[in-house]
């Protein structure tokens, strides 16, 4: 059962990329249009995100009652700070993108959220085209007969490696963490930096940390962490932090991950100067354009302990929500934006820019358009027996994803494990 520690969050707003439809007449001009606006991570200048602008650009120039006006923001904290300060000051989007689970309930339970579950059930054609269980983080047990974001995309996190650096070194893909130590410290040896962290980015220790709970102690772990029969201090949770602490000083991240961020991550792998990446499907998209393409290969994080060898760090990796603007008009139409890009033609042209990858939706793939790389990571993920998004998602308070990232960024400058686990420890005895 999950257990819900409600805290609204509010965060400085900071300064964000945004795409806005300029020109176009507005309902309160003409008396046409609804005038909605979605918020989203969609900035960036990747093919799929493109997509993405220039799909909610169309409808909002199509003849649909429709007026769109896009707010996109790359940088994730940036995004999660500017849409807690819109909550928190009641200048809501009508459409925005979230994960749910614990981080969408303070919404849900202030009665800001849309209940979909009506509009889902109405269309079951719609409803049925999602794969199982993939609604599941935006279901709470107060509210059971209650569905409040759908799903846009699916991922899996592992190790991208370059097979050419590898050959020559003379190391073969880690499928343990003794294999990865081994790995790591003869491509030292041999002037590599085994993978860089791009720590300036918060998220990327996050992840990291979410591996190696998932791989030393499995799913079941991470419910007793977040209702508190474990604690951020116990011995099992000191000794993946003292891991970091370590593989940070022997420089596997390379010589200073705190002032790097992910996409100076992903520049490092692509200009062979590392020879291992760690991270989600959604790297496809940037792998598919690089000059090493075929020199990438993909395999699962190595394992800790082998009973949870199937354990993997995967799941929704986002959804849309409505916000709850009393206005059953501008409901509906916010429901329509959705059904636009939340369906088995649209999720199907993400696959084909992404080279491939994973989906909340059903289709059928066309072989010819799925690099061989998204293949291996497809034929990797059926080896998993249970998914797990970020560990704080499923935690009794709504502030520790933040927490844990912030305190793990400590490592890289200097804290201890001891420190890490105190600054977390410090927010868990305030509850």
């Amino acid at each position: 059962m999950k257990k819900i520690y409600v805290v609204i969050a509010v965060a400085l707003l900071l300064p964000a990329m945004i795409f806005a439809n300029g020109g176009k007449e507005t309902s309160a001009s003409s008396g046409k249009n609804t005038e909605l606006t979605i918020m989203g991570s969609w900035a960036g200048d990747t093919a799929s995100a493109a997509s993405y602008r220039e799909k909610f650009q169309e409808i909002s120039d199509a003849d649909n009652g429709i007026h769109l006006t896009q707010e996109m923001i790359s940088d994730e904290t940036q995004y999660y700070n500017k849409l807690r300060t819109r909550f928190a000051t009641g200048e809501y989007a009508d459409i925005f993108e979230d994960y749910g689970a614990s981080r969408d309930y303070d919404y849900v339970k202030s009665g800001v959220l849309v209940n979909l579950k009506p509009y889902l059930d109405a269309d079951p054609e719609w409803k049925d085209s999602f794969v199982s269980g993939v609604f599941d983080d935006w279901i709470y047990d107060d509210y059971p007969d209650a569905i409040y974001g759908i799903p846009h995309d699916f991922y899996v996190v592992g190790l991208y490696y370059n097979k050419a650096i590898f050959d020559e070194v003379g190391v073969s893909a880690p499928t343990t963490i003794e294999e990865f130590e081994n790995c790591c410290d003869k491509l030292l040896a041999a002037g590599y930096i085994p993978m860089t962290l791009g720590e300036k980015d918060n998220y990327r220790a996050g992840h990291l940390l979410n591996n190696l709970v998932l791989k030393s102690y499995g799913k079941g772990f991470v419910t007793k962490l977040g209702n508190r029969e474990i604690a951020y201090d116990s011995p099992e949770m000191m000794k993946l932090f003292q891991m970091i602490y370590d593989w940070n000083q022997k420089g596997y991240f390379g010589p200073n991950a705190i002032n790097k961020d992910s996409n100076m991550e992903k520049s490092d792998f692509h200009a062979r100067k590392t020879a291992m990446h760690f991270d989600g499907t959604w790297y496809l998209s940037a792998a598919k354009t690089s000059e090493i393409l075929n020199d990438i290969h993909f395999v699962a994080f190595p394992t800790i302990n082998p009973e949870y060898s199937g354990s993997w760090q995967g799941g929704n990796n986002g959804g849309l929500s409505v916000v709850n603007s009393g206005d059953q008009q501008k409901i509906d139409k916010a429901v329509e934006v959705i059904k636009q890009v939340c369906n088995s033609d649209f999720q199907k042209q993400q696959q084909i820019l992404n080279g491939g990858g994973v989906y909340p939706i059903k289709f059928e793939s066309d072989p010819s358009t799925v690099m061989p790389l998204s293949v291996e990571v497809s034929n990797a993920m059926a080896t998993a027996k249970e998914f797990c998004t970020d560990i704080q998602n499923y935690d009794i308070n709504t502030k520790m994803l933040d927490t844990v990232r912030a305190a793990l960024q400590g490592l890289f400058v200097g804290k201890t494990p001891k420190q890490c686990a105190a600054e977390i420890m410090s927010v868990v005895n305030a509850e």
